[in-house]
Order: structure tokens, then sequence, then C-alpha cells
């Protein structure tokens, strides 16, 4: 049977491909002509490698490099595939040491890594054309109709048979130009999973061995010394590791993704049995593409957890890690950066935008974002935050479509460095969004959940005062990392500010940079609570245990009552100009991206930088205090005098606004709280004379204090019910309409979420049953009786 049941799989498939599959020589310019050398050729008329091996990085070797670390000397590169990465850090003038448990990714390290001198002759080129009485016929008993044209069978076997007259590292280059050959030509796939038309090469047999010839006149120009001493390795890739020494580790490993798995050794096995003309392997022969049985086993969904925790953790000893992946591939971010981090490293993601251009018919799976965690070890990471700027974990794509590297460092300006192309975006600045622990909403975070659910944060948006209008959203988050100190761990962000879009957002920005906007505050969704005291867990707020209803943020029996949040999602950051719950979520940095000031900023405004420059205050007072200096400008005090009245006015209404919203929002709560209970007491029999009666009791009840709320909410839940209420429900039993079932209950289920306001959100519990308060009022006769008093009942009671 084939590999592929449809062309929609066999295309879902080639989107793991990194170039186009028709490559044809021809279309290489002018090196073309110097590629007949036989000697080393000069680094600026060397050509570039080009490959259409599946997955393979060629697109992409210039952004790996710019996130090599310094200092590396040694790199192995251990899924090295067709090895366009480890020679690209031989140009870089690294020690390589490559490694593919493939015979033809083997051949291929062998010919251009390893290697650093030899090369084919043109006699030894035409040697391996010409004809040979005594070679096989495999290929042709074996793919006869199959994958080549015509005649080309017959041909392969020819050049393979020539191919073992050679040895050493021209055997190495002649099997790297054969498979190289096979995999190209006009039509069909770079693999061979197709025995259909749709799948075969259309060259004629002369074409062939001109493509042949020009593979290895190129395969020759590669071939450079670099003064190292290169290695190629053959081996399973858990055997290799443990003993491999090197400063850096690059990995791109086979993964499944949402889209496909790839399994290298099935998709190239006509090229890899070529390598050994299939000696020792054994073709199934009911499959129409002839592959062989092999024992290796395919990376999928289920089982690359395991995968990558077995061949990571054999590779802990090397210093630095690159790992290159890509969305929608398992396992997730947030997976790999928890196995990166059980192997004591700290991890930083990259991403760049990447177009599969095979197929424009997938969508989602043809615009990809490469990853690349740059990984090291956590006490080489801390040194690097405290001596250089520190790259953040992602790029700025919220409102800008300009994906930037985001580097802050102690004491630093924020600063930019251009992935791709495009001008700067809106002003940026950083801050810490969450730290571990509790904070005074009594909402717990984990190390383990802000380490694996940082990345939630990004795209995220940015408002006044955790404001759900549109009006008042100012900008977006562009960039997460989870870093640790002293003090425990913390989730660090960039923010970016829409100054060109609105005034509030200039307004904003103008507050931050004088530090009147200095705290902010996360907004998040979460999946389940679990309760610090009785460790039960909740995926509402009204299934609460009475610890977390009733003291949630406080002590019981002098045990602190906090919820531990799991399965967090950040939803937003609200901006305060006083501390929120978590006092340490604050504004670290504000700096202005833009080359030119802001042309769109409000009459008054000031363009300085960053909040380290004088204010406008001290500017004025310096003034006052060295007349002598300002006798010659005193209009420039005026000025400042005028800006920082016109400064103070905005100031003073803001907060205006801002008080009156939270009078609105205090009284909309408080309203809303009365009516729930008037509307709970009402059900329990509960009546008014007169609508004007309950208006002016509903009244009463906003107006209260939380206090006054609570102790009157206390006593009308020790009110008896009215006879009414009893003689309702004698009327009409719970079960009677359904014979003898429960009547459905609406649901009443809340969602989680929680933010780090001001103050807690008010809980929205669920109606106590009559069971709980009829054993409560048992409980609390029987105390009364024998005069207990116990401290847990004096406070749940009070």
């Amino acid at each position: 049977m084939e590999l592929f049941a449809t062309d929609l799989e066999r295309l879902a498939f080639l989107l793991e491909a990194d170039a186009a599959l028709t490559l044809d020589p021809d279309a290489l310019g002018t090196e073309a002509a110097e590629q007949s050398a036989p000697e080393e050729l000069p680094p600026e008329k060397r050509p570039k490698y080009i490959t259409n091996y599946i997955g393979s990085k060629q697109k992409l070797v210039d952004w790996i490099w710019k996130h090599t670390p310094e200092g590396v000397g040694t790199v192995l590169d251990a899924f090295s595939g067709s090895a366009v990465v480890a020679y690209m850090y031989k140009t870089k003038g690294l020690q390589v040491i490559a490694n593919d448990r493939l015979r033809y990714c083997h051949h291929a390290a062998k010919a251009i890594i390893e290697n650093n001198s030899v090369r084919l002759s043109e006699d030894e080129i035409e040697a391996l054309l010409a004809d040979n009485a005594k070679a096989g016929s495999f290929v042709q008993d074996n793919f006869k109709g199959i994958f080549f044209a015509k005649g080309v069978h017959a041909l392969i076997d020819t050049i393979r048979a020539n191919c073992d007259k050679l040895s050493g590292f021209k055997k190495d280059i002649a099997l790297f130009g054969l498979g190289k050959t096979c995999m190209s030509g006009k039509g069909g796939f770079g693999h061979f999973s197709s025995s259909t038309d749709y799948g075969r090469r259309q060259d004629t047999p002369d074409e062939f061995k001109d493509r042949l010839r020009k593979n290895l006149q190129r395969i020759n120009a590669l071939v450079f010394d670099n003064d190292k001493e290169n290695k190629a390795h053959r081996q399973d890739i858990n055997d290799l590791l443990p003993k491999a020494k090197a400063d850096l580790a690059y990995f791109d490993p086979p993964y499944a993704t949402e889209f496909s798995t790839t399994n290298y050794e099935r998709a190239y096995h006509f090229v890899e049995g070529l390598m050994t003309y299939w000696e020792g392997l054994e073709i199934k022969a009911d499959t129409k593409v002839k592959y062989y049985e092999t024992d290796h086993k395919t990376v999928t969904k289920a089982n690359a957890s395991e995968f990558f925790q077995t061949f990571l953790g054999n590779a802990k000893h090397i210093p630095n890690w690159l790992i290159s992946y890509r969305d929608h591939a398992y396992p997730n971010e947030q997976e790999m950066k928890r196995i990166i981090g059980s192997f004591g490293k700290q991890s930083r993601m990259k991403s760049k935008d990447h177009h599969y251009a095979i197929t424009s018919k997938h969508g989602e799976a043809s615009n990809a974002k490469e990853r690349l965690f740059v990984c090291a070890p956590w006490a080489k990471a801390s040194a690097e935050r405290e001596e250089k700027p520190v790259p953040m974990a992602a790029a700025a794509n919220f409102h800008t479509s300009i994906p930037v590297d985001i580097r802050l460092g102690e004491g630093e300006r924020l600063a930019t460095e251009a992935m791709d192309v495009g001008s700067a975006g809106d002003p940026q600045f950083s801050f810490v969004l969450c730290r571990t622990g509790t904070n005074k909403n009594g909402d717990h975070f984990t190390a383990e959940e802000l380490s694996g659910r940082h990345m939630t944060a990004v795209n995220k948006k940015v408002d006044l005062q955790h404001s759900q209008e549109f009006n008042d959203i100012v900008g977006g988050i562009v960039a997460a990392d989870y870093l640790e100190d002293d003090n425990g761990g913390r989730v660090e962000c960039v923010g970016e500010l829409y100054v060109h879009d609105t005034p509030a957002a200039r307004l904003a920005y103008k507050l931050m940079k004088r530090g009147i906007i200095s705290q902010v505050s996360m907004e998040c969704d979460y999946q389940e609570g679990e309760c610090s005291v009785c460790h039960k867990r909740f995926q509402n707020k009204a299934d609460y245990c009475t610890h977390l209803r009733k003291f949630k943020g406080r002590d019981f029996n002098g045990q602190p009552v906090f919820e531990i949040l799991h399965g967090v999602t950040f939803t937003g950051l609200g901006l305060l100009d006083r501390k929120g719950a978590d006092e340490n979520a604050r504004i670290l940095q504000v700096a202005s991206l833009q080359s030119q000031p802001d042309q769109s900023q409000p009459e008054g405004d000031s363009t300085m930088e960053d909040k380290t420059k004088p204010t406008d205050d001290q500017a004025v007072e310096a003034a006052k205090k060295k007349p002598a200096q300002q006798e010659g400008d005193p209009a420039r005090v005026t000025d400042l005098e005028k800006e920082n009245r016109q400064l103070k006015a905005q100031v003073a209404e803001l907060q205006k606004r801002v008080q009156e919203l939270e009078a609105e929002q205090k009284a909309a709560a408080c309203r809303s709280r009365a009516k729930k209970l008037l509307t709970r007491l009402e059900k329990q029999g509960l009546s008014f004379a007169s609508e004007e009666d309950r208006e002016a009791e509903l009244k009463r009840l906003a107006e209260l204090s939380d206090e006054a709320f609570a102790a009157t909410e206390a006593a009308y839940e020790r009110l008896p019910k009215s006879a009414k209420a009893d003689k309702d429900k004698e009327e009409k039993p719970a079960d009677s309409d359904q014979g003898g079932k429960p009547a459905a209950k609406a649901s009443t289920e809340t969602p989680l979420r929680s933010d780090a306001g001001v103050r807690p959100h008010d809980v929205d519990d669920r109606k106590v049953s009559l069971e709980d308060r009829l054993r409560d009022g048992f409980m609390a006769a029987y105390r009364n009786r024998v005069g207990e008093d116990s401290p847990e009942h004096s406070q749940i009671n009070a």
C-alpha cells in the first residue's frame, strides 16, 4: 500500500518541506560556471548550499546564527539531515560535529562537513556515468514503472555500481550526489511516497546524467577547509549524546504537528536503500512504493513528549541548546519550556513567520511560525541578564505587523531589533505582570503555573483600571518571559501603547513617563481553583467550599486561606495609579521606540524619552535656585510653568474621572448584591407592603458598607420563614411535578476569573440548601444549650 491514501494527506506531508521540490541547478545563475573547479573556491565565489530535503532550514540559517550564543567553539548538529545548518556553522569557523542515523544524511555530512579538501575530478565524474557490464539490476527489477522515467532505472543501477569503485570521501561525494539527483528532477516529489504518475520524475536518462554532473560539481565547490577537525557520525541520538563534547547542541528533530507526522526513513526509503544497494533490507512486496521493513519509530502526538524528554535528558551536560520547532507541533510551546526547565535550562522562545509555498489550500498550516528555543543554564542566563539586555521570549505581533525582538536590561532603555523589515512601532514599556505566591485577593500562583503559562499573556489587551470597554483599551502585550531571582519567580512582559490611535493611550503614555501611572494589575481566567485548606478543586465559584466562600484572602483557625489557580490564561492588563492586589506588579521602564518625536501628541506633551530624565517640576525648581542662569531666558521658565499647570489639570481631570467611574462601578456592584439578597429572601417568604417599600429597602442595602451589609445579610438569614412560604412548600413539594424526581435547577455556574485589582471580586455564591440551613440551625441550638462557643463557630458567624 502507499504511504499516503489521498492527495490531501500527501500535500499535508509536503508542508514539512522547506524548499521548492523542483529545484533546477540550471537556475543557479553564473555560479554554475565556476563549479567545475577541483580546487577550493574562495568564500565569495563558493556557491550557497541548496537542498530540497524535507524540513531543511536553509532559509533560516541566518536567523539561527543570529541567536547562537557568543563564545561557542564546538557545535553538535544532532539531527543533521541535509547538513545545511552544520555547513553554516562550518562557514562561521566553528568546529562541527554532525550526526544523523540515516545513511544518505551521513554521506552528505561526510562529503561537505568532515571532508576539508577531497573532490572528484572531471574524469572521475565521467567514470561514474560510464557503462558497467557488471552492474546489478535491483532498481530495474523492483522499481520498474515508478519514481523515474523509462531508462533511468537501469542508469541508476549502473551509476550505483560505479560508486563502489571509489572509496573514502570520494565515495561519500558520489553517493551524496546520486541521492540528491534521485530526489530532484522534473515533476514528482522530493520523497518517495507515491507510485502514480504524479510522483514520477520526468527526466530522461541524458537529463538525469546532466543533472548528476551539475550536482557533483556543486558539491565539489562546497568543499573547503575551515581549519577545524570536523566529524560526521551515524549513530542513534541517545547513544551519541551522553558522550558528546560540545559547547552548543543544535536540535532539529523530527516532530509531529496537527497536520502530519514525519518518518524520514519511510519518506526517503528509495535513496536510503540505494546507499547500501538494499543490502540486508527486505522490501515489502505487497506495497506499491516498495519500501523496506524498518523498526524505526515515528514521532507522533502520543510519544512526542517522551521522545523529547529522553534525548534532551541525555544532552543535559551540554551547556547551550538551540531547538528548532514550529507552531501547532507536539509537545506544545508551554510543555517544551517545562521539559527544558526540568533539565536545569532557562529557555527563551524566538518566533519567525514562515510560509510553506507547497500549497495555498491549507490556510493555517501553510502560514506557520518557526520556533527557536534558546536554552542556557540557569546561572548563566541570570548572569547574562545582569550584564546585557535580555532578549524577551516573543515577538511583537499584537497591534503592529512588525515582528521585533525586545531586549531589556537593568537600568537600560528598551531597544528593538527588527527581525525582518519595517519601521518602529508604538511606544513600549516593560513591567512585572505577576509573581509567584499569593496576592491580596487570595489568588495563589505557583512557579510551575507561571513558567508554563506566561506566554498566554502575549497579544492580550492593556486597558485602564480593568475596564471592559473597547474605548478604554490603550495597548497590547507584545512579549512575555518567565524569570526567577532570590525572591521567587515572576512574569515580565513588554507592552505597547497605541498612541497613534487613541487620545487615552497618549495620555496614559504621558502619565507613565512621569511616574504617575506606575502600577499594573493582571487579569486572567483559569480552569480550576484549589483550596489551600481542604485542597478540594472547583471548576466554578458557585461550588466553592466554606473556606474559599467565607475566608478567601483571610485566615481560618490561624491558617491562611487562598485559592491555588490551575490552567491560568492571562487575558489582559489594567493600568493603575496606585498599588493593586499584587504590590510587585509594576512598570519597570518606559521608552519611545520612535526615531522622531511623536507629532500626534497633544499640546503640552513632552517628548522626554524615559522617567530617568528631570521632570518639569525639577526644571522649575532648578530655575528658581539659579536665577542668574535663567535671567537670560525667562520665557523658558514661563513655558515650563504653563506646561506644568496644563499637565496637572489633565491629571486632576483624569483622577476625577477615575473616581467617578469607581464610584459608579461600586454603586452598581452594591445595588446588584442588594438585589440578589432581596430576591433570595423573597423566595424564602419575605414580602413588602408595596413596591415603594421594596425599593427603599433595596436602596438602604445598596448604601451599606461591606461590613454592615454582611451583618444585615446574616440577620436576614436568621429570620424565620413566613407561614406563606411554609404553606407553599407543603402544597408544592419540589418533586411533585416530575414524578418524584427533583426539579431541574437552572445553571448558576460562573466562569473562573480573577484580576489583581484593588479589591476582590464579589463571589456569586449558590443558594445554601435547606438541608444545610437545618443542620446549621440544629448545631447552633446545640451549642447554645451546652454553652459552647468554639473559635470556628465564632468566625463563621462573625
